[in-house]
């Protein structure tokens, strides 16, 4: 009999348990990360513009050279200095003719000119 006394009282033991609860962290908290990350976009945005690329045409002839952009500053002063606006300028055509030593243009194909080059 002595077996049967150890079994119930094996079975008489219980464990109690505790509930643990954790509460998820609050709403408010993330909406600080939101604008900083906001933040972060126009810092790059603004970094992306002022990083511009140039490309610099060249031509050359002879001897001698001359950039694309002077030849249109030259186009354009010779505009302004028949008695036109520079802001009038809707369309620009230029046309290089290096054995010449000059560029030809028409502005919003109704004036016509040329400029020397050297």
């Amino acid at each position: 009999m002595a077996t049967a006394k150890k079994a119930t009282t094996k079975a008489t033991e219980v464990k109690e348990v505790k509930e643990v609860k954790v509460e998820a962290p609050k709403a408010e908290k993330k909406a600080p990360a939101k604008k900083a990350a906001t933040t972060t976009k126009k810092a790059t945005t603004a970094k992306k513009e002022t990083v511009k690329k140039e490309t610099v045409i060249t031509i050359q002839h002879q001897g001698n050279e001359i950039t694309v952009a002077s030849v249109e500053e030259k186009v354009k002063a010779a505009f302004v200095a028949d008695g036109h606006k520079a802001s009038t300028i809707k369309t620009l055509n230029i046309y290089v003719k290096p054995e010449e030593y000059a560029a030809y243009y028409v502005i919003n194909d109704e004036f016509t000119g040329r400029v020397y080059l050297f």
